[in-house]
């Protein structure tokens, strides 16, 4: 019997959600409300021209032009006065690929990459309601696998353009690489964290294995996680305390356990995170 061994796929790109998806026909006198999002949003001009307005940058689209806005950009659209009438599809969804960031400029697509557009509005028709609106609606019997397709066309779509301007650019290879390097860190950092849970893991000995000092260690990890490295190391002890109070352990086994100084200081880091002592959280429980 042949002997098969499983590799697992690492996703570069993952559409998590989708969250609009608009066609608008627009006149002369069309301004779009301005707004700000935690997702990112792209533009494709189907016909006419528009301008896109991003923080205190005016950008002019024409006809075949894409453009990538990353979360938290003041932005709206207005109309170029070309006395024609424009076409403007608009899309937001979430992703959380750093890499995106260097999509975020005007981009003139090419007739392959205008398909992948025109199949991710066709998807969207096979599975909302047409026109669409602020929030999409799903259609009575929608296309089988329609909403797939649409989050996979988009996913495609960007990873093409990636591989676009890396192409023709060797600093984005060396940005891309960094970016690489340091999920990879990050992910290190918590590998090792989880496989210490009972022991005392200081920074100094994170910094001697990874070989980074622990000022940039620090740095990296709160950029990444929004915390420092010592919080999140506590925050998955306290989880693992949880555990052992749900088996019946005291306060002072825990703490010798997952290596806290004392009894009186894994309670007082417990209800730091937890909002209630170890014997509340048991009563609750148990």
């Amino acid at each position: 019997m042949n002997k098969y061994f499983k590799h697992r796929v690492k996703k570069a790109i993952v559409v998590q959600n989708l969250i609009t998806v608009e066609f608008l026909d627009i006149g002369d006198d069309f301004t779009y409300p301005e707004e700000t999002h935690d997702f990112y949003e792209f533009a494709y001009i189907d016909n006419g021209a528009i301008y896109c307005h991003i923080e205190n940058d005016k950008i002019q689209l024409s006809q075949g032009d894409f453009l990538l806005i990353a979360p938290h950009k003041r932005h709206f659209y207005s109309s170029v006065e070309l006395g024609e009438r424009s076409s403007i599809f608009i899309v937001c969804f979430q992703c959380s690929a750093d890499v995106l960031s260097i999509l975020e400029q005007k981009i003139s697509l090419s007739s392959d990459l205008k398909i992948l557009v025109a199949n991710i509005l066709q998807e969207a028709k096979n599975a909302f309601e047409f026109p669409f609106n602020r929030k999409l609606k799903l259609l009575d019997s929608p296309l089988y696998a329609s909403q797939q397709l649409v989050e996979n066309n988009i996913e495609t779509l960007l990873i093409q353009l990636i591989r676009n301007e890396t192409k023709q650019n060797e600093q984005i290879k060396f940005v891309m690489s960094s970016i690489e390097k340091e999920r990879n860190l990050i992910s290190d950092i918590i590998s090792l964290l989880k496989n210490n849970l009972y022991a005392r893991l200081t920074l100094e000995q994170i910094s001697q294995q990874t070989y980074y000092s622990k000022t940039i260690l620090n740095h990296l990890f709160k950029k990444n996680m929004g915390i420092t490295i010592m919080q999140y190391y506590n925050g998955l002890k306290i989880e693992e305390a949880k555990k052992l109070l749900r088996k019946n352990h005291s306060s002072a086994e825990i703490a010798n356990l997952l290596t806290f100084e004392s009894a009186t200081y894994f309670t007082k880091v417990f209800k730091k995170y937890v909002g209630m002592t170890p014997s509340a959280y048991k009563k609750r429980i148990l």
